[in-house]
């Protein structure tokens, strides 16, 4: 089959560009970070209970046990680090982790993120999620618990007034 010299070129630059993007799918991680509904919204001395799924995409066709460094960060809404902790972890294809951090125990009230990121050799990923933290358990309950609370008062006092009258 003999070509045009630019059509060479086209082909040329496509084998480049295939031969790139299968060596990127060779070295892909993918991280994904879960709170737990329990844990996102803290008191002010409560943990943060972080999940991370870590997924090896087309790194491991001989199922050769691979290191990830894993670096857990909590930030607040300015981007300060708060905490921070790292450990490695092996897998194969998936790495799950399930962990508690401290926070400091005079936390102000406001917006905070949980950074995750994986990293082994030159190839890295990372993804975050956020909580809130306040003062006391009422400042954390939702208006409609409240509202509840309220009616189930004013019910009470009823009842009581009733009582003290019949």
């Amino acid at each position: 089959m003999n070509l045009p010299r630019w059509g060479r070129g086209i082909v040329f630059l496509l084998f480049i560009l295939l031969t790139v993007k299968q060596v990127q799918a060779e070295e892909l991680l993918l991280v994904d970070v879960k709170i737990p509904e329990g844990y996102q919204q803290l008191t002010e001395h409560e943990p943060i209970l972080v999940e991370t799924q870590i997924i090896l995409v087309g790194r491991n066709q001989t199922n050769k046990l691979t290191d990830v460094l894993i670096e857990y960060s909590v930030k607040n809404k300015e981007g300060d680090i708060i905490t921070k902790l790292s450990e490695t972890k092996g897998g194969v294809i998936r790495i799950q982790t399930i962990k508690e951090l401290r926070l400091p125990a005079e936390l102000p009230s406001g917006t905070y993120s949980v950074t995750i990121r994986a990293s082994y050799n030159d190839v890295s990923a990372e993804s975050s999620a956020s909580f809130e933290v306040t003062k006391n358990f009422l400042e954390s309950a939702d208006s409609s618990l409240t509202a509840t609370r309220t009616l189930l008062l004013i019910i009470i006092a009823g009842m009581v007034i009733l009582f003290l009258f019949s």
